[in-house]
């Protein structure tokens, strides 16, 4: 059996070896998974958020210890571990654990004609769910997909990223010592091959959080087969910085945005567009404040990050562009260093057009508000986006402009952590949402129950057979009533009741 080894990015030492999940011995992981999630589906949402309440005091109990898992595997500050991740958990948990039985009861359908009878929405699982996670946010990413497939009742198949497996299999430890049931949760150990084939099993859905490349691979491969997708694919988030913008405050959100996770995250601000009378003021005091950072960002977790994140840098050197970094060097070894890019050719760049990991922003300016947008809306993506102003009402208005799933007006990137707003993007940065009601809905079916209320209510409906004359003189009346003119409404309804009574009185329904 192949092992998989985990390393600490920082040092280099191995953390553990992994026995990689064999593909072979996934029809039987999946028919465990259908066994334990018909079970499960049985329970009582009340009952299963007791059991993720459970998981919330276990994650408080050892933060530390998985605060330092997350920092020695994915090497990101020890801060950001708990800031980013295991406090975003517990906010999460505790939101949909609370929520998620109420937002799952059956709701009524208020029907405008046919007051005889009644309609109502259910919700019921999707069955097996797949959820394929990424390495920038190991833990809180995962944790909150997996809580809400089981509250809605789901069965899940765990795959985290190979450079992150023993964060995914913390993870699976805390549910199974909450006492959730065997096999509802099952966590995989395996590269992107292992990924393939678990789609290759038909899950009742997909939910993919990663690279754009993937993500398509995945879709082809699920497109055969009808597998509904949720991803949440590549990204390129622009910060437009007004005219009015106080500069204080919009470099600190600059620095945080671009920086932050060691700009290894979906939400990280990439490219910041800012107004041209003052540029050179904004980007000397965010050169300022970057220098005045006395701890490292952070480490490549994945190696293969190293040399596409530092061509970008010199290709962007090379068109002519100013590299500014806190040492006034760029990184050479694992270790990250910020770098602000800026020059007249900085457009032309792939750091300014691509989408990259790493700790480095390009800025650009603007002219005109319209300028700004589609500078903004210049890309494939559209997952996030960002405005400082003074001007809260000019920037919604901007907002609105703005062809992405999130737009924060003096914030940066942190929504994404919150439970209660829905997070996703368009266009190629994917589809589907998480988090919210509407992040709760992609993971159940919708059933839609209509019926009598009465049994005094159960006659032959008027449409049913034979088509006759005055059945058809009585529905194409009833369609005149939908004018627009009340006059022409007051003409057609003598009609309309007259073709009813005729059709009620002549026409009998078989």
């Amino acid at each position: 059996m192949s092992k998989l080894f985990s390393k600490n990015p920082r040092s280099g030492e191995l953390i553990a070896e992994t026995d990689v999940t064999p593909v072979d011995g996934l029809p039987l992981v999946f028919d465990r998974s259908r066994s334990a999630q018909s079970w499960w589906a049985a329970v009582s949402p009340k009952q299963r958020a007791a059991v993720l309440l459970q998981v919330r005091e276990l994650i408080l109990n050892q933060s530390e210890a998985i605060v330092e898992l997350i920092a020695k595997e994915n090497g990101k500050p020890a801060f950001e571990a708990l800031a980013n991740e295991v406090l975003p958990a517990v906010n999460l948990i505790t939101f949909f654990a609370k929520r998620t039985p109420k937002l799952l009861r059956d709701k009524p359908i208020k029907l405008v004609h046919f007051k005889h009878r009644s309609s109502h929405i259910n919700y019921w699982p999707l069955g097996i769910v797949s959820i394929i996670t990424p390495w920038n946010h190991p833990f809180f990413l995962p944790l909150g997909e997996i809580v809400v497939a089981l509250l809605a009742g789901n069965s899940v198949i765990f795959k985290p990223s190979e450079f992150a497996s023993q964060i995914g299999l913390k993870i699976q430890d805390l549910f199974d010592e909450a006492g959730l049931p065997p096999n509802v949760l099952q966590t995989l150990v395996g590269d992107d091959s292992l990924g393939a084939a678990i789609v290759e099993q038909k899950p009742a859905k997909i939910f993919f959080t990663g690279r754009n490349s993937v993500g398509k691979k995945i879709a082809s491969i699920a497109a055969d087969n009808l597998i509904p997708l949720n991803l949440e694919l590549n990204s390129k988030d622009s910060m437009i910085v007004l005219r009015d913008a106080p500069m204080d405050f919009a470099t600190s959100a600059a620095l945080w945005g671009s920086f932050s996770n060691s700009g290894q995250l979906c939400g990280s601000v990439s490219k910041i567009i800012v107004h041209e009378s003052i540029v050179d003021s904004f980007t000397e005091q965010l050169r300022i404040k970057l220098s005045k950072i006395e701890s490292d960002f952070g480490f490549f977790t994945v190696e293969e990050q190293r040399a596409p994140f530092l061509s970008l840098l010199e290709e962007a050197k090379n068109h002519g562009c100013t590299l500014i970094t806190k040492d006034g060097s760029t990184s050479t070894d694992s270790l990250l260093r910020g770098t602000i890019v800026a020059g007249a050719n900085i457009e032309e760049t792939r750091l300014y057009n691509e989408d990259f990991f790493g700790p480095a922003v390009a800025i650009a300016t603007f002219k005109s508000l319209n300028e700004a947008v589609k500078k903004a809306n210049a890309t494939p993506y559209g997952l996030h986006a960002s405005i400082i102003t003074k001007n809260f009402s000019l920037g919604e208005q901007i907002a609105k402009q703005l062809e992405v799933g999130t737009v924060t007006i003096n914030e940066v990137a942190y929504t994404g952590a919150l439970p209660e707003t829905p997070w996703g993007g368009v266009k190629q940065s994917g589809f589907g949402k998480k988090h919210s009601s509407d992040g709760i809905y992609e993971f159940v079916n919708i059933r839609h129950i209509h019926k009598p209320r009465s049994r005094l209510f159960v006659f032959k409906s008027p449409w049913w057979f034979p088509y006759t004359a005055f059945q058809y003189s009585t529905f194409k009346r009833f369609i005149d009533l939908y004018h627009r003119h009340w006059t022409d409404k007051i003409k057609a309804f003598p009609l309309f009741l007259w073709n009813l009574v005729q059709f009620f009185k002549r026409e009998k329904r078989l």
